[in-house]
C-alpha cells in the first residue's frame, strides 16, 4: 500500500466533512509536488458527477483544468463518468488504484478520444520521477496535468516520462530513433497543443544542435519560429551552456517575440540566449533605473523579461530595452544625481571610447543651447564646446546627447531627464550597441561594471 493510499484507508468514517477535506488536501499536495506552478481551488463538491473537485490553473498561459476525485474503482463507473462530461477533457482521479481487468482497453480508447486524463494521485506523481533532468521533468508533468490522456497507469507513466526525457537528449544529438520515440508517445499521451508543442521544442533543439531541418523526425511543418508559451519553456530547460546551441535558437529570434514571455532572472537558459545574441535583438528605446535604498538588486548582472521589456538587472541600476516607445515603463526616477555637467559627459565618453555628434545644454533659467557638428563629426575632443563649458560655468547641465551609429546612419538620443536613449524615425538597435553606448553616456559606472559590459560587447564589435 502506497503512502497515498494509507490516508484514504485511516480515514475516520464518522467525520465525512473532515474526510473530504482531508481527501483534498491530500491530492492537493501530489498535484503540488507534480508541478508547483499550478494554482489550485477547491470546491466545496466532492465526488459530485457534473461539479469538479479541483480547478487547477496556471497564470503563465491562463489555461485550466477540472479533476473529477472518485471513490469508486471500477473502470466501468469511470467509462460512464467520462461520457457524461465528454468535451470538457478533464482529470479523473481515483483515489485508489483501479481494478485490473476488462475494461481497460476501452477505458484508455475512450479517455483518449475525449482529451480526458484518468490517472490517481501517486501516477501523477510518477511523471516526474523517470526524468534525467529536474526541468525536463517539470516540462512533461505540467504537460501531462495541462493536457494528458489516456487511462494511465504508474508504469507507464515512468516509462513515458523516461522516454521522453530520453528525447530531448536525443535532439541536441540528432538522434532521429531517440528523438521519434519522444515525438510518438507524446502524440499518444498529450492533446494535440501539448503534444505540438513539445515537437517544436525537440524541433528547435534539434536545429541548436546543428543538425539540417529536413532530418528532423517530426511533422515537416513545424517552423524554426518558437511562439512564447514554447520559448518560456525552452528557457526553462536550460539544456546546454553551449553558445553554439543558444546562437542557432536565437537566429529568428525577435525582441518582440521574446517580450511576449515573462522569464524570470533565475532562468540560466535566458542568461545563454541574450549573451548569444545581442547582435540580432533590436530595441528602439532603452531606459536606466536607479535602484532604490530599499531595493535589492543581483550582485551580478542578470538578464529578465517582464511588462513587455527586456531587462539587465545589477545590483545598483536595471536597464530596460523596449520593442517600442521608453513610455511603456512606467517608472521615472531621475533625482538630481543623474544630471551632469558637460566635462562628466565628456569624461564618460572618453572612458567608453564613444563619440558625439550633438549636445544640448540648459543653464539657468531653463534656457538651452545645442551644439552639434555638421557632418556628425566627433565633438568630444572640440576645443569651442570645452570653452562654451568653461563660459556658461558649473551651473549649465547636458540635457541631451546624440551618438551617430552605423557610419552615421542611424543616431542614438540619450535624454538625460528621463535617462532613457532611442533614435530617431523608429530607429532601431541592436542591444550590444546600446550596452556599448547608451548605458556608459546615460550611468556613471564602477570599473567593474565597465568591465562587464566591455566584456560581453567585445565579441560583437565591428560585427556591423
Amino acid at each position: 500500500m502506497d503512502e497515498f493510499s494509507s490516508i484514504v484507508a485511516n480515514l475516520a468514517s464518522n467525520e465525512p466533512l473532515q474526510n473530504m477535506a482531508s481527501i483534498k488536501n491530500a491530492v492537493i499536495e501530489r498535484i503540488k509536488e507534480t508541478d508547483a506552478g499550478v494554482a489550485i481551488e477547491s470546491t466545496e463538491y466532492f465526488n459530485h458527477t457534473f461539479a469538479p473537485d479541483l480547478v487547477l490553473r496556471w497564470p503563465t498561459d491562463r489555461s485550466t483544468r477540472h479533476v473529477y476525485l472518485r471513490t469508486s474503482t471500477n473502470l466501468n463507473y469511470l467509462r460512464e463518468d467520462i461520457a457524461v462530461v465528454s468535451g470538457v477533457g478533464p482529470i479523473f482521479m481515483p483515489l485508489l488504484p483501479l481494478v485490473p481487468g476488462n475494461g481497460g482497453e476501452d477505458l484508455d480508447r475512450e479517455a483518449s478520444e475525449s482529451n480526458t486524463l484518468v490517472a490517481d494521485p501517486p501516477t501523477v506523481v510518477a511523471f516526474g520521477s523517470a526524468s534525467r533532468e529536474r526541468s525536463i521533468r517539470n516540462l512533461v508533468s505540467r504537460a501531462v496535468l495541462q493536457g494528458g490522456r489516456g487511462y494511465v497507469t504508474k508504469q507507464r507513466a515512468r516509462a513515458t516520462s523516461h522516454t521522453i526525457g530520453l528525447g530531448f537528449v536525443g535532439a541536441q544529438k540528432a538522434n532521429s530513433y531517440i528523438t521519434r520515440r519522444a515525438i510518438d508517445v507524446a502524440a499518444v499521451l498529450m492533446d494535440i497543443h501539448r503534444a505540438d508543442q513539445l515537437t517544436r521544442l525537440l524541433h528547435a533543439i534539434w536545429l541548436g544542435s546543428g543538425a539540417p531541418a529536413s532530418d528532423f523526425p517530426g511533422t515537416t511543418a513545424i517552423t524554426a519560429i518558437l511562439d512564447a508559451s514554447a520559448l518560456r519553456l525552452l528557457l526553462d530547460i536550460a539544456i546546454t551552456e553551449d553558445s553554439e546551441f543558444w546562437r542557432r535558437i536565437g537566429a529568428n529570434l525577435t525582441l518582440e517575440r521574446l517580450c511576449e514571455a515573462d522569464v524570470p532572472a533565475t532562468s540560466d537558459g535566458l542568461q545563454q540566449l541574450i549573451l548569444a545574441n545581442l547582435d540580432r535583438l533590436r530595441a528602439r528605446s532603452c531606459q536606466i533605473v536607479s535602484h532604490r535604498d530599499e531595493e535589492h538588486g543581483y550582485p551580478t548582472h542578470r538578464w529578465l523579461v517582464k511588462a513587455g521589456c527586456l531587462t539587465m538587472s545589477t545590483e545598483r541600476y536595471s536597464a530596460h530595452f523596449l520593442p517600442g516607445s521608453v513610455s511603456a515603463i512606467a517608472a521615472d526616477r531621475v533625482g538630481e544625481e543623474d544630471y551632469i555637467t558637460l566635462r562628466e559627459l565628456v569624461s564618460r565618453a572618453n572612458e567608453g571610447n564613444i563619440g558625439i555628434s550633438e549636445v544640448t545644454l540648459e543653464v539657468t533659467g531653463g534656457r538651452q543651447l545645442d551644439y552639434k557638428s555638421s557632418n556628425d563629426a566627433n565633438i568630444v575632443s572640440d576645443n569651442m564646446l570645452q570653452e562654451l563649458g568653461g563660459v556658461l560655468g558649473s551651473d549649465a547641465i547636458v540635457r541631451a546627447a546624440v551618438v551617430p551609429l552605423g557610419s552615421g546612419a542611424r543616431q542614438l538620443r540619450c535624454d538625460y531627464s528621463k535617462n532613457f536613449a532611442a533614435g530617431r524615425a523608429g530607429a532601431k538597435f541592436h542591444i550590444f550597441e546600446l550596452l556599448g553606448t547608451a548605458i556608459p553616456l546615460l550611468r556613471a559606472l564602477l570599473p567593474s561594471e565597465r568591465n562587464f559590459i566591455n566584456g560581453i560587447v567585445e565579441p560583437f564589435d565591428g560585427a556591423l
